[in-house]
């Protein structure tokens, strides 16, 4: 058996796509001799091979650098607190741990854990990208940006690259809103890209338990927490009139990024945080950012069952701005989560939608080109 399972590897590493069941153990071939890689492992191969055959047509030989991601796949561990490897139906059952499995029934959710490492490697070997910036124009409107994480970390970069970065004596603190349960779909997000972050429906129900909003959805706690006085505070929720907040004529469309980016994003999160030193990794996740590739997934969504908190957590916040007496370009009303949100308010992305982007990212390596930098530029 051990023979068969073998030469099922050597299938597989030349761009084979026959299910382990289905192997009638072809042993013309030179299987590989050691230790059969896990069923993930393997699993995540043969559907990287199909993904390789639907989109480039049949080959009609494998070529070197097929072997060697062929390689790097079997390879790779699976990232998650140390779990084993799950081992290859009809080989010798183990006294303890993981029982075999046949590969074709592992999880999206397991295979990802492969992926992931494969993508943050990949990631760690490409760099950050080099932020643009040009010389400070000594007339430039002194601000500060906070609020919404999605749209400032895009607007901030590219103020920075006209010569406008925030900052400077005496600044206006501007604070970015829109509905609150977009500002918290928001904040996970752009947390997933930069330091990682539990997933979408644990994160909210961490906030809801606690009956707080995080730091950058939570706007009167962002001016508190500058110090910045009432007469240097705007908050503003037209984003049509925040061009002139910042002291330029138009600011860029930004595209939030969808709900399986977001978590592919924070699953490779966590493995760049254990291949690089801390400081580094917000700089490689922002480029992943901007190099991600779209598949038009719609962005995170609140659940149904969080609505009512999320509800009550914008009027609160309302309320202390209005006693603050802020300054407000736009509605307080805007604040308020949206009465009609979309259909998909389930608990969250399928494991299955994130696992064919990662897939998708692993078989074409066109998002680590040189020259590729994705502009998002869809939604505000």
């Amino acid at each position: 058996m051990t023979g068969r399972a073998q030469s099922w590897v050597a299938h597989l590493r030349q761009g084979g796509t026959t299910p382990w069941l289905a192997w009638r153990g072809d042993m013309s071939a030179d299987p590989p001799t050691g230790v059969v890689p896990g069923a993930q492992q393997l699993e995540l191969l043969r559907r990287i091979n199909l993904a390789r055959e639907s989109s480039a047509g049949p080959r009609g030989g494998h070529d070197g650098l097929s072997t060697q991601l062929a390689d790097r796949v079997l390879a790779a561990p699976a990232a998650g607190r140390g779990k084993a490897d799950l081992p290859l139906m009809g080989l010798e059952t183990p006294t303890f741990g993981a029982q075999p499995v046949d590969p074709a029934t592992v999880s999206a959710h397991e295979l990802l854990r492969v992926a992931s490492v494969l993508l943050a490697d990949d990631l760690v070997a490409l760099g950050a990208d080099p932020v643009r910036t040009t010389w400070a124009r000594p007339w430039r409107l002194r601000y500060r940006l906070v609020g919404d994480p999605v749209l400032v970390a895009h607007w901030r970069e590219d103020l920075a690259s006209r010569g406008r970065p925030e900052g400077g004596p005496r600044p206006f603190l501007v604070a970015v809103g829109r509905p609150l349960d977009e500002l918290l779909a928001h904040t996970w997000t752009q947390r997933c890209f930069e330091t990682g972050s539990t997933p979408w429906t644990e994160w909210l129900r961490f906030w809801r338990e606690r009956d707080q909003l995080p730091a950058r959805a939570d706007l009167p706690a962002s001016a508190r927490r500058w110090g910045a006085r009432r007469p240097f505070v705007r908050i503003v929720t037209d984003h049509d009139r925040l061009p002139r907040q910042v002291g330029v004529r138009r600011l860029p469309l930004v595209r939030v990024p969808g709900a399986d980016q977001a978590e592919l994003a924070r699953r490779i999160a966590a493995v760049v945080g254990l291949r690089v030193p801390a400081h580094e990794r917000p700089a490689l996740m922002r480029t992943l950012q901007h190099r991600i590739p779209d598949t038009g997934t719609a962005p995170a969504v609140v659940p149904a069952r969080e609505r009512e908190w999320v509800a009550a957590s914008a009027a609160r916040m309302t309320r202390e701005i209005s006693r603050a007496g802020y300054a407000v370009v736009g509605d307080l009303a805007a604040l308020a989560p949206r009465t009609e949100p979309p259909a998909a308010t389930g608990p969250g992305v399928a494991d299955q939608q994130v696992l064919d982007l990662a897939i998708r990212m692993v078989v074409d390596p066109g998002w680590r080109a040189a020259d590729r930098r994705v502009e998002r530029s869809v939604e505000r």
